[in-house]
């Protein structure tokens, strides 16, 4: 009898640990948008012929699925055509240059040193998967789904019907899924860093008082300020084209480089101000554990930093986490010491979920003590500019909406006149990878896959994600999501905060 009470004094415990958490996830977490995961599961549970299985499925249903909205689509021939200096003579989209000061101020991000997956390539990312709508495969060839055409898959069909479905079993880990291959070389031993590394940039610009933040921090805040006009071209500086020179892992090349090149987006947002986003491809994403249990894998992973200028100037650097992320002055943030890289920017990168961070150390999110935690280090060095795809995009500000309440395209790209151009230095650079609107990996597995659990309200395995424009790349302040974004001023004032920080604390209005 005594331990029948004990058993059951343990069980009513357990239950209401896990009731408990699972309501304060849910009060913490600022993206209250229901996971599409969450409403399938909720669908395919109803189907259940046990009574207790369908009070269960509507206990966790309290918002109703949106419906699918289909894609209108482009003159996808005349969108995705590569571009070469000279088309539409006149036009406000003949390819223009890097600025050189985005490269000057490129970002630098510490990989974890214990990582197992590593940069990737989307052209070969595409390589391993195929096309699937929904759970159903799509048997279409390989060559009608390249970074060059990938767009076509679009037609007849809804953004959230389409998937990249890996055509190995992913428990496998088959050796592309990690993509050691793409592991930044070393920096030479003589090129390391300077002592000290705990002391932050000394860089000062006598603009970047607090009480001219506004004259950055958000395009056309003021309505009656005249629009200046977009950044001369003159401003521009021919970069060095060797970054595009594609070298093979097992040759020697400066150190930082990958062979998986990142991808370079600038955003000018009138006023001066100038966003270079710098997008970042893994083919996974391992997901983070709660009491020793993983969840939130995921096939494909889309990180992405911004650095904000202002005539030229940087202002802010944005790091994205899970689904927000934090924003700090370039004042704030570190800088590199090395002699080659010397001044820019470094970020790191968190182990299994790429979520970038401005420190090394544990990082925790969403729920209390540490149990929901990312962790960065000094590990790996990756220097993005040295392998990149370029890229200008003309798109609406969308003033201080949440990333969240926006289903894009919103509208359409063809409503809003959306325009991808290559920079460049890159005329031929693909694009039709940049419209596709499907998700870059699998659909949720069901609950009835051995492969997938589901713990705290959240999968083993969840979709993969949504490319580069579902990032809100119109936005006019530097944060990704939040009707508010604070600008850490320091590095000590963002450690030990968690991203819904940022979200929540009252930014700039």
């Amino acid at each position: 009898m005594f331990h029948l009470r004990r058993l059951t004094i343990a069980v009513i415990l357990i239950v209401a640990t896990y009731i408990g958490l699972s309501t304060l996830k849910t009060h913490l977490d600022p993206n209250k948008h229901k996971p599409d995961e969450r409403k399938e599961d909720v669908a395919w549970i109803a189907t259940s012929k046990h009574w207790l299985d369908r009070q269960a499925s509507r206990a966790w249903s309290k918002q109703r699925a949106d419906e699918d909205e289909f894609v209108k689509q482009l003159d996808w021939e005349e969108v995705t055509k590569p571009m070469v200096p000279g088309d539409w003579e006149g036009d406000g989209r003949v390819l223009k240059e890097v600025p050189q000061f985005v490269l000057d101020h490129a970002p630098l991000v510490h990989l974890y040193s214990k990582e197992e997956f590593w940069p990737s390539d989307i052209a070969e990312h595409l390589m391993h998967t195929t096309p699937y709508l929904n759970h159903t495969n799509m048997y279409i060839n390989d060559s009608q789904h390249t970074v060059h055409n990938l767009n076509n898959l679009n037609a007849g069909h809804g953004p959230k019907e389409l998937y990249m479905h890996s055509k190995e079993d992913v428990e496998e880990r088959p050796d592309w899924l990690g993509s050691a291959y793409n592991k930044p070389i070393p920096y030479p031993e003589d090129d390391d860093e300077e002592e000290d590394v705990e002391t932050y940039t000394e860089f000062t610009d006598e603009n970047s008082a607090a009480f001219e933040k506004e004259d950055w921090f958000d395009p056309y805040r003021k309505p009656e300020a005249k629009q200046a006009p977009p950044i001369s071209e003159s401003s521009f500086k021919i970069q060095n084209p060797r970054n595009r020179k594609k070298r093979s892992p097992t040759l020697p090349g400066p150190g930082g480089y990958s062979p998986a090149p990142s991808i370079l987006v600038l955003v000018d947002k009138g006023n001066g101000i100038l966003d270079a986003f710098w997008f970042y491809f893994y083919s996974y994403n391992l997901g983070t554990t709660v009491l020793n249990i993983r969840f939130g894998n995921h096939i494909g992973d889309w990180e992405h930093s911004l650095i904000r200028f202002k005539d030229g100037v940087p202002k802010a650097v944005f790091f994205s986490a899970h689904s927000g992320g934090l924003a700090y002055s370039y004042n704030a943030v570190e800088k590199s010491k090395r002699k080659a890289t010397r001044g820019r920017p470094v970020l790191y990168s968190a182990i299994g979920s790429h979520a970038m961070y401005a420190t090394p150390g544990k990082h925790p999110y969403v729920l209390p003590f540490g149990l929901l935690a990312d962790v960065t280090d000094r590990g790996p060095l990756w220097d993005p500019a040295q392998n990149y795809l370029a890229y200008h995009y003309n798109t609406s500000i969308t003033h201080n909406q949440d990333a969240k309440s926006i289903h894009l395209p919103y509208p359409s790209a063809a409503e809003k006149n959306d325009i991808l151009q290559p920079a460049a230095c890159n005329p031929t650079a693909p694009m039709g990878w940049w419209w596709y609107q499907g998700r870059w990996g699998d659909k949720f597995y069901e609950l009835g896959d051995l492969r997938q659990w589901r713990f705290f309200g959240e999968n083993h395995y969840v979709n993969g994600p949504f490319g580069p424009s579902y990032k809100n790349l119109g936005r006019s302040r530097p944060c990704q999501s939040g009707l508010t974004c604070t600008i850490l001023e320091s590095i000590e004032e963002g450690k030990g905060k968690s991203w819904i920080t940022g979200l929540r604390r009252r930014g700039v209005s």
